[in-house]
């Protein structure tokens, strides 16, 4: 790195973690991000920045939404157009992430998607992170924001923005961190997981929708059987007396029940199919 960029980049340090009142260039500046709409200020204004004089980025999100697609589509676009490359990993936590924006995003040329497939063995996949790489420089956005539309427009998310050279210490464990997820033998390619993840989906969402419905407890209810029920049961009632054992219900709905014992016939209201059954004393 020049001795200039050096020296800015110190200059930057300086300001942002021993003296304030330092005069210092801000896109050499680390920064504390966040969304303050009474003072114009958004976590998306950040990403665009970056993203528009990045030579190659990476972002790891938990979270993907249509909505997060939506508000970084035409800066996307424009880096497609470009050439600018960048690889997105994303996961199957929780099944979040909405497989309409994951389309969209596979869709562009210069990126590369993946989704990270959690278990009880790797856990769970929280990250919000987003690296730009510039010549020999990293500008490096984590902290609270996935890639929605209400994280990076309103939400109160606390993110910090550092600045370093790639020989930085922190640099280097953070790159080196999405690179081991990137490479982990629990990262796909999204074409290749997609039809895996919308079933995925499918039941997250059943058992999501099961886990708030309320089970009956039938102990609060009191069940009085209807004409035809008591019918029956009347019917059977008598039948135990009189030491008949077996029975054939025949039952079809809307029709009459014709129970037949080896003695009798008895005639009731019919409610369902046919059965064959032992009657218990």
């Amino acid at each position: 790195m020049g001795d200039i960029k050096s020296e800015e980049l110190v200059m930057g340090l300086t300001t942002a973690f021993i003296d304030g009142s330092n005069n210092s260039n801000l896109v050499y500046r680390p920064e504390f991000i966040y969304n303050d709409y009474k003072q114009g200020k958004k976590v998306l204004v950040s990403l665009e920045q970056e993203l528009k004089r990045c030579d190659e980025f990476f972002i790891s999100v938990a979270f993907i939404t249509d909505s997060g697609f939506e508000s970084l589509s035409m800066i996307l676009k424009e880096l497609e157009q470009k050439g600018v490359p960048g690889k997105i990993l994303t996961t199957d936590y929780l099944t979040f992430s909405q497989p309409k924006a994951l389309d969209r995003l596979a869709q562009l040329k210069n990126i590369e998607l993946k989704m990270f497939r959690t278990n009880s063995e790797v856990g769970g996949f929280h990250t919000k992170g987003y690296i730009f790489r510039e010549d020999e420089l990293y500008r490096i956005i984590i902290g609270s924001s996935n890639m929605t539309s209400s994280a990076i427009t309103k939400n109160r998310e606390w993110n910090t923005k550092i600045i370093s050279t790639e020989q930085g210490e922190v640099a280097q464990e953070i790159l080196n961190e999405f690179k081991n997820l990137w490479i982990s033998p629990n990262s796909q390619y999204y074409e290749d997981y997609k039809e895996q993840y919308l079933q995925n989906q499918i039941i997250k969402k059943q058992q999501r929708q099961a886990a708030r419905e309320q089970l009956v407890d039938f102990a609060s209810y009191k069940l009085k059987p209807n004409k035809m029920q008591l019918a029956f049961i009347n019917n059977l009632m008598k039948m135990r007396a009189e030491g008949i054992e077996k029975a054939l219900l025949l039952s079809s709905t809307g029709a009459h029940v014709i129970l037949m014992t080896g003695r009798k016939a008895l005639k009731i209201k019919g409610f369902g199919p046919v059965f064959l059954f032992k009657i218990i004393n």
